[in-house]
């Protein structure tokens, strides 16, 4: 059962010194049930968002969010071209927690929104970027995890194992996947910071800008093609756009196979769904 917005904004009160509650609202986050969710404004107009989750592996993301969030100082803040939330507290909330985070102003985008606006693929496509720009450095200082190009295509050759262990693969498909996770030229990569949950519904705009980006409890250092593999659900024209807007930014880190590991990405997640349904033994799925 959904908790109630006014008790997410007692919560608030309990986190932040002298805050005073004036009005609170559930908040819909795209997320499906994920989380409990309140926008709470106190009585000088400040805004912030409450958060609470409801499975353990919710609570996993959310406390990896609030490490990667605290983690991302001033410094680190200022090298991107767009907000990220600042977490204001963690408190116990029952048999689990909550945490409270300031609230990123803008409308959280859809692919909708790339047909009505054409200049929103560029948009994404540099914010992208500059993530993938920021220093490696203070992800291993949090303690969150790292990838190698090797590390990362075993993962992606033992995926396409699993697949293919289920026997329900077709056999085009999965010798195709094979060559892709063998070829060892595909996965000469630098590293580097990722967001690791990139979507479209993650990124928020202003009148004309990416203002924010929300969800960060994936980062982690890894292959920057991850991050892009959601563009391939745009239509050719926009999907260019942003891959182009990418690579003018990152010109100085010559990843020539990083478009084709973005397709390799968004094909595998077709993997990941089939394993999903094959535990659930969800015969739609499959």
């Amino acid at each position: 059962m959904a908790r109630s917005h006014l008790t997410l904004a007692a919560l608030a009160s309990s986190v932040i010194l002298g805050f005073d509650p004036a009005s609170s609202q559930s908040l819909s986050t795209g997320s499906q049930g994920e989380f409990d969710t309140a926008l709470v404004r106190d009585v000088t107009g400040r805004t912030f968002v409450v958060r609470v989750p409801t499975s353990d592996v919710t609570a996993n993301d959310l406390t990896n969010q609030t490490v990667a969030l605290t983690a991302m100082t001033q410094g680190v803040r200022s090298r991107l071209g767009f907000n990220v939330p600042t977490v204001h507290g963690r408190a116990a909330f029952g048999d689990t927690f909550g945490v409270v985070f300031d609230f990123l102003p803008g409308k959280v985008i859809s692919l909708a929104d790339f047909e009505q606006n054409p200049t929103l693929a560029v948009l994404v496509g540099r914010a992208t970027a500059s993530i993938h720009q920021l220093p490696t450095g203070f992800v291993a200082e949090a303690g969150l995890p790292g990838f190698s190009p090797s590390e990362t295509q075993r993962q992606s050759a033992d995926l396409v194992a699993k697949g293919r262990a289920t026997g329900l693969l077709p056999a085009s498909l999965a010798s195709r996947w094979d060559d892709a996770v063998n070829d060892s030229t595909l996965w000469q990569f630098e590293p580097t910071v990722i967001h690791g949950a990139l979507g479209v519904d993650r990124f928020v705009i202003g009148e004309d800008s990416v203002t924010g980006v929300l969800g960060w409890g994936s980062m982690r250092v890894g292959d920057p093609a991850w991050d892009l593999h959601w563009i391939v659900s745009l239509d050719g024209e926009a999907q260019a756009e942003a891959f182009g807007a990418y690579l003018s930014v990152r010109l100085s880190s010559a990843d020539p196979k990083i478009r084709q590991r973005a397709f390799l990405y968004s094909e595998l997640e077709l993997v990941r769904w089939l394993l999903h349904g094959v535990e659930l033994n969800r015969q739609d799925i499959i």
